[in-house]
């Protein structure tokens, strides 16, 4: 082979890896701080972890990542990644501070990218952008870290895997809502609802039927509205709240709707508990936020949270309708949870072991709620 097509071949390789490489570099808006214990060079592991500051589990999971990133100072780098607006996200690194690098995604780009919809969520990349693993932080484990150093050769900076891109500075002020439910129409879909539990608001984005499925804890497929109402919203409900005033109704009463209620049969799972031994609320302490999970791989745990709303949280997880007892005190009451969902037996045993709930898998008989415009 002549000199001159060697140059030429070298030359196609290196624009290839070069093409390859700025395809998997992470998009974000800014960094607020760098990381207190990790180099920022070369390194052959990220971990991106998505995060809010009113998520109350992903508060939590710092706490296994600081210690994950004071294990491995060299060669592994975490990033702590928000969509929330950065003049908030500083208010609350004053008060909370953390030694993990923290960055904005102001425009959601790197959310989007990886289907991030549960937080906390995170991902694992080689310093080409490659994803070698992806779940909650809690299940992100030391052995797993060793074991894919060893496997990588390649290193890069911080400054070079991540590609800061820029935002427009007038879009960020907080909004704070000054009516007690304010509801905005969108010109634009948003695929995966959007949920901020705030000090002063509750702000949900999303289609209708995500957003009343969300306030009155009733699976998707559980709600029928007409296509032309099924559009999408952003709407805030100012706080504070009754934690029993019915949040589903006051909008969709609000929007002139009305709700009819029928019956259909279908795959589900029914829970009962003719002698349940719940556990009280001081099992797992996250804070003063109450309403909170952290779904992992295959556990779901919750703190002061009720049945009806684990049951919500599991019917979007094994995507199927899931039934509980018509008991409001039993239903409604707020508990720690912690329980295997993954595999249907052993999800089965933790109920019935931990907390004296049936769990059964079957044919049943369920809600569904259509909702419908009001009559002029």
């Amino acid at each position: 082979m002549s000199c001159f097509i060697k140059k030429r071949f070298l030359l196609v390789i290196i624009c290839i890896l070069t093409a390859t490489y700025s395809y998997g570099q992470i998009k974000v808006s800014e960094f607020l701080q760098k990381s207190k214990i990790a180099s920022a060079d070369n390194n052959k592991l990220f971990f991106v972890d998505f995060w809010a500051t009113w998520c109350v589990p992903c508060i939590t999971a710092k706490e296994h990542l600081k210690v994950l990133q004071n294990q491995f100072p060299d060669d592994f780098y975490i990033v702590s990644l928000t969509s929330e607006n950065p003049v908030r996200v500083e208010k609350f690194l004053s008060k909370k501070p953390n030694q993990l690098a923290v960055a904005i995604d102001y425009n959601k780009e790197t959310f989007k990218k990886y289907n991030v919809k549960v937080l906390p969520d995170g991902v694992l990349f080689n310093a080409q952008g490659k994803v070698l693993w992806q779940g909650g932080a809690p299940d992100l484990k030391k052995e797993m870290v060793s074991r894919f150093l060893r496997q990588q050769t390649s290193k890069t900076s911080v400054e070079s895997f991540f590609n800061i891109v820029s935002f427009e500075e007038d879009n960020i002020s907080e909004y704070l809502p000054t009516e007690s439910l304010e509801i905005k129409p969108l010109s634009y879909n948003v695929q995966d609802m959007e949920i901020a539990d705030a000090k002063d608001y509750l702000k949900l984005k999303g289609s209708l039927k995500q957003i009343v499925g969300y306030l009155a804890k009733i699976y998707k497929n559980q709600i029928v509205l007409e296509e032309s109402l099924d559009t999408n919203y952003e709407v805030y409900f100012k706080k504070p709240f009754s934690p029993s005033e019915n949040l589903a109704y006051k909008l969709v009463s609000e929007m002139n709707l009305k709700v009819e209620r029928k019956y259909e049969e279908g795959d589900g799972i029914n829970f009962s508990a003719e002698n349940p031994k719940l556990w009280d609320t001081n099992q797992i302490d996250w804070g003063n936020n109450p309403t909170k999970y952290l779904i992992g791989d295959s556990q779901i745990k919750a703190d002061n949270v009720s049945l009806r709303d684990v049951a919500y949280q599991l019917a979007y997880a094994l995507d199927m309708p899931v039934i509980v007892p018509d008991d409001n005190e039993l239903s409604l009451s707020l508990h720690d949870w912690d329980f295997h969902y993954k595999f249907f037996q052993l999800m089965q045993t933790d109920l019935e072991d931990n907390y004296g709930i049936k769990a059964e898998k079957k044919t049943i008989r369920y809600p569904v709620y259509h909702i419908q415009k009001k009559a002029p």
